[in-house]
């Protein structure tokens, strides 16, 4: 009876399972792997979180075909130093003397080298091939004197002529400390004319500044030698 009665009291068995909370080893391990795992998943998430934004931004922000543009040379000078590379030295040196408009000596590493100036073909002076000078020779002499003498200048070479012509003369353009090129400078003043002799790298861009001083009547182009392009100058100083 007794032990009947401590089994009434116990009350009968449902069947129900302890609600406490887990004391088990196997309990204890999984939650220590779920504890493990979020950090990595969480990183892995903000990696490729992060990669996702990267791209669409460098999409918005990247220059499209057409937002990019190439400047064009100026109209006005020709792009002397974007000649392709030739095996002919680029030199730099001091104009000692100046013979003509489009003849300089240049002293180079203590050696003088005469320079004749590639691009034009000044008014001739009087010489011992010539008794009579051409109309604008002295003008186009005062022109280079007043520009070239006495100035450091950078030779450049042009990839369609030899290094030097048959009279031992350098053929380069001359171009001063300012990036002028004198060949610019004396054509679109009138002072010379544009050398059509030989097949040079910037043939045209020579041939428009001629026309474009011509049509200004500048130089030899106006009063008192009103030369016309492609006929012989008159006679004169």
């Amino acid at each position: 009876m007794g032990n009947h009665g401590g089994g009434r009291a116990a009350g009968p068995d449902t069947g129900a399972r302890p609600t406490g909370p887990a004391t088990g080893a196997h309990h204890a391990v999984r939650a220590g792997r779920g504890r493990s795992r979020l950090p990595v998943l969480l990183a892995v998430l903000g990696a490729l979180v992060v990669l996702v934004v990267g791209v669409v931004a460098g999409r918005m922000t990247a220059p499209g075909p057409t937002e990019i543009t190439v400047a064009a040379p100026a109209a006005s000078a020709s792009p002397v130093s974007g000649a392709p590379a030739v095996s002919h030295p680029t030199m730099f040196g001091e104009v000692v003397r100046v013979d003509s408009g489009d003849e300089i000596v240049v002293r180079v590493d203590g050696q003088e080298q005469t320079v004749s100036v590639l691009g034009i073909t000044a008014p001739r002076l009087t010489g011992p091939e010539r008794t009579t000078a051409e109309c604008g020779a002295k003008a186009a002499l005062t022109f280079a004197d007043e520009r070239l003498s006495g100035q450091t200048v950078t030779l450049v070479p042009d990839p369609t002529v030899p290094e030097a012509d048959g009279q031992g003369r350098r053929l380069a353009y001359v171009v001063l400390p300012t990036q002028l090129n004198y060949t610019d400078a004396a054509l679109q003043a009138g002072v010379v004319m544009a050398d059509t002799s030989r097949k040079l790298w910037y043939a045209s861009v020579f041939a428009r500044e001629q026309s474009e001083a011509a049509d200004a009547d500048r130089g030899v182009w106006g009063a008192p030698c009103n030369a016309t392009p492609g006929s012989p100058l008159p006679a004169g100083t």
